[in-house]
């Protein structure tokens, strides 16, 4: 935070939204760093409303993306860009974070801060240093845990999920945990290169 005010800021600064229109050059840096993502590994895209119901709460302003990996090990990552303006984005399985993650005058996040974390975040999940887990106790409320690993340290997250919740996440899922593997780069085209054991044609 880079509030002047040495006890902090006053409490309306958490209620109050003073320019959202800050963050909005957010969707166009979404827009380049998947452009980068499709170009840098094999991955399918797929782009429409509906891709995800929970990620796609309220007004968007574009068709969400998702980028799957060809290889099934790998994450997959679902951005959906929202009218705040700002993203939410599905990292895995279950994963969901938004950027801003607040947008409130109290939190003084910037663009390009939240720019930086995503990016981050990202760098995670296609190098393989992210994983995700759902713990089912035999009673009680479930936990969701999470894990980014990057070169300068580790976030990981742990809350409680309501068990009917989590048994829903769990639908159709064949692990409670994902150790994701590094996203596959995109296989460059071939050149043909000619045997050497292959004739040649004398030059008349």
């Amino acid at each position: 935070m880079n509030h002047s005010e040495p006890n902090g800021p006053p409490p309306e600064a958490y209620s109050r939204v003073t320019n959202p229109e800050c963050f909005r050059p957010l969707h166009t840096f979404m827009v380049e760093l998947i452009g980068r993502l499709e170009a840098a590994f094999d991955v399918e895209r797929l782009e429409g409303y509906g891709l995800d119901d929970e990620l796609e709460k309220g007004d968007l302003v574009r068709p969400s993306v998702r980028l799957v990996p060809r290889d099934q090990s790998a994450a997959p990552i679902l951005m959906s860009f929202t009218a705040f303006p700002g993203l939410r984005v599905r990292f895995g399985r279950w994963y969901i974070d938004a950027f801003p993650s607040c947008g409130c005058d109290a939190c003084d996040e910037t663009a390009d801060g939240e720019s930086a974390r995503l990016t981050q975040m990202v760098d995670d999940v296609t190098g393989g240093r992210f994983r995700e887990a759902i713990w089912m106790p035999l009673v009680g409320d479930a936990w969701q845990e999470s894990e980014f690993r990057s070169p300068r340290g580790r976030s990981s997250s742990r809350t409680s999920v309501d068990r009917l919740h989590a048994t829903r996440l769990l639908a159709g899922s064949d692990s409670l945990q994902f150790e994701w593997r590094p996203w596959p780069r995109e296989k460059k085209a071939e050149r043909t290169i000619p045997s050497s054991d292959a004739p040649t044609r004398r030059l008349q």
